[in-house]
């Protein structure tokens, strides 16, 4: 029947979360979004983000015109590429040089408005995404299991003893997702046995003089001969963005979105001198574990490294999700972290997870417009999304092991001749481009 009509609950109000919520609200689609946190602002949302080409199509195709417009133009400087170099800065492969020629040749010489990449900030993300959908957002809901009804129906309870009914319950509630946990057991992310440290320091120009001079062309990727990496990039809104929110009566950065530098090692803890099975550690392990680390690098990174504040480090355990044995299409279904966490080594999770929004939004319309039965839209909706983004899982799983497993010579001095080769050759190095 066309038109019909149904209804879609979304645990989980993160970027894909309100990604979808805002597609099929564009599409005419009855959505109520589910968040755990109190209030948009209750807690940080993380730092900047780096959108690609993948990730602004399915933004575009989910968001009404006005927000499209709106993200456009608040984001960062500092996207035009990306750069891989040694602990004493030499450069190995730099991006930015063949970014913009390769973007222009997939579009017939001119440069894509829509599919490029992007540096946003997380928190103007979120208002974005959330601007609109004041009255499908509910907050202080934490979801607690779900049951179907006798009529098919879908029934969510919450941990305040309220409960919600849909016909589609959609799991975007993150790595820890307790949707499926109870739909998909078995499918539960593992620890790569590699952890993430790092913190943020001011964008001082004492800052953005130490810095490697290639962050201005995009994020940068430190790999010393040891079984570590590091991960730098600066946040800075342009100069335009900076106009565009004062014309929405934002004067000066939103809280926690002043401009920074963020640097992150990753590798293993018994590497940095850490208990495997530590959950938390104090800052002034962590700091302690930074400096004997880099100890004997480029003295510009020891320079930044000591100035990071011991108090804001923070520890993350890197996880993956093999990829689960495909499962039977009902009214519940799953998005972004909650069904194919990836390591952050090829830094496309978020941007995976758009996509599965806008994928899911296009096919649930098609059900809207009775073109198609709900379950046959979630299975290929499901079967799509299980072979891009677990191929993308490895792809990051792959990195990782490559930036922070042991390098041991000469496959490690073969794989950094390599990268100065293809960073030679242009056409070689266009094939190489991430996407």
């Amino acid at each position: 029947m066309k038109n019909r009509a149904f209804h879609v609950a979304i645990i989980g109000g993160g970027m894909g979360g309100l990604c979808l919520a805002n597609g099929l609200k564009k599409a005419g689609i009855s959505v109520a979004v589910y968040e755990r946190d109190q209030s948009p602002d209750s807690r940080p949302q993380g730092y900047r983000i780096h959108i690609n080409p993948q990730g602004s199509t399915a933004l575009h195709a989910c968001l009404p015109p006005h927000l499209w417009d709106l993200f456009g133009s608040t984001g960062g400087d500092f996207s035009r590429g990306f750069s891989i170099v040694t602990e004493q800065l030499h450069e190995l492969l730099n991006f930015a040089r063949s970014q913009a020629a390769g973007a222009q040749a997939k579009t017939g010489g001119t440069q894509d408005t829509i599919a490029r990449h992007r540096s946003v900030s997380r928190i103007t993300l979120r208002r974005i995404l959330l601007a609109g959908l004041e009255d499908d957002v509910q907050f202080d809901k934490r979801f607690l299991r779900y049951e179907e009804t006798p009529d098919g129906a879908i029934r969510t309870h919450f941990e305040d003893g309220s409960s919600a009914q849909a016909d589609l319950l959609v799991a975007a509630d993150g790595v820890h997702s307790g949707v499926r946990k109870q739909y998909l057991p078995h499918a539960e992310p593992i620890d790569t046995g590699v952890v993430g440290i790092g913190g943020t320091i001011a964008l001082t120009h004492g800052v953005m003089a130490l810095a490697p001079h290639l962050l201005l062309d995009g994020p940068v990727m430190v790999v010393p001969a040891s079984a570590c990496s590091m991960f730098m990039a600066m946040w800075k809104r342009s100069g335009e963005a900076g106009q565009t929110l004062r014309r929405l009566g934002i004067e000066g950065p939103l809280p926690g979105d002043e401009d920074y530098l963020i640097l992150a090692l990753g590798g293993r803890p018994d590497f940095f001198g850490l208990d495997n099975q530590a959950a938390s550690v104090p800052g002034s392990t962590l700091k302690d574990a930074l400096r004997r680390t880099v100890a004997g690098w480029h003295p510009s990174l020891r320079k930044l490294v000591e100035m990071i504040d011991e108090q804001q480090l923070f520890l993350n355990h890197v996880r993956t999700a093999p990829p689960p044995v495909p499962w039977k299409s009902t009214q519940i279904t799953l998005l972004g972290d909650a069904i194919h966490s990836m390591t952050p080594y090829r830094g496309v999770g978020g941007n995976i997870a758009l996509k599965d929004a806008a994928l899911l939004s296009a096919q649930l319309l098609q059900v809207h417009r009775g073109e198609k039965p709900l379950l046959q839209a979630i299975a290929e909706y499901e079967a799509s999304m299980r072979e891009y983004a677990f191929a993308a899982v490895a792809d990051s799983l792959k990195a990782m092991k490559q930036f922070t497993g042991e390098k041991k010579y000469p496959a490690f001095s073969l794989f950094k001749t390599g990268m100065r080769v293809a960073n030679a050759m242009p056409k070689l190095k266009s094939k190489l481009m991430p996407a």
